[in-house]
C-alpha cells in the first residue's frame, strides 16, 4: 500500500531533520577547528611582526557543501605591502590526502583551508587536530622542457606540519 502525501512528507521532514541536525553538529566541529587555526597563526604573527606590519582582518566565508548545505566560517585577510593574502577555508569535506604524521598510509583530510597556493589539510589524531601544509615550491621559467614564454611548475612538494617557519615561509612567498 502507497503512503499518502501526509505521511510521505512527515517521513521526508524527519529525514531531512536528522539530516540537519547531524550536518550542524560536523559544521560546529569544523567552525571550531578552524577558529582555533587561527588563533594559532594570529599568535606566530604577532611573534614574527611585533611591528604590526601585516594588518590582520577577520572576515566571514560562505560555503556550500553536499550534506552540509550552506554555512558561515571565519577566514583572515592579510595586507601588507600593498598586497593581499588570504587565509580562506575551502571545505570540511574533502578527497585532499596526504600522510599524517606517524602514518604510513595516506588518509583523507578532515577539512581543508586555502592561502592562495599552499592548502592546509586538517586530520585528527587523537582527538586534536593535525594540519598540514603542502604547495608547489615556485615556478621556473625558460627550462629546456618549456617552451618559449611558458611558466612550469616543481612536482609537488610533500605536505608538512604547519607550524611558524612553513607559515612564514608560505608568507613570504607572497610578500616578495
Amino acid at each position: 500500500m502507497s503512503a499518502t502525501l501526509k505521511e510521505f512528507l512527515h517521513e521526508k521532514a524527519q529525514k531531512h531533520q536528522a539530516e540537519m541536525n547531524a550536518g550542524k553538529a560536523i559544521v560546529d566541529e569544523w567552525r571550531t577547528s578552524i577558529e582555533q587555526l587561527f588563533r594559532q597563526i594570529r599568535e606566530w604573527l604577532k611573534e614574527s611582526d611585533p611591528q604590526g606590519l601585516i594588518e590582520i582582518e577577520e572576515n566571514q566565508a560562505e560555503i556550500k557543501e553536499p550534506g552540509l548545505g550552506f554555512y558561515r566560517v571565519p577566514r583572515l585577510d592579510f595586507r601588507a605591502f600593498g598586497k593581499w593574502i588570504g587565509i580562506i577555508p575551502k571545505a570540511r569535506n574533502t578527497v585532499g590526502t596526504a600522510n599524517p604524521p606517524q602514518k604510513s598510509a595516506p588518509k583523507r583530510a578532515e577539512g581543508r583551508v586555502d592561502i592562495r597556493r599552499y592548502v592546509l589539510y586538517r586530520f585528527k589524531e587523537d582527538g586534536r587536530d593535525t594540519w598540514l601544509i603542502d604547495g608547489l615550491e615556485r615556478g621556473y621559467e625558460d627550462s629546456e622542457k618549456a617552451w618559449p614564454g611558458q611558466v612550469s611548475t616543481l612536482p609537488r612538494s610533500e605536505p608538512r606540519p604547519l607550524d611558524q617557519e612553513a607559515l612564514e615561509k608560505a608568507l613570504m612567498s607572497y610578500l616578495r
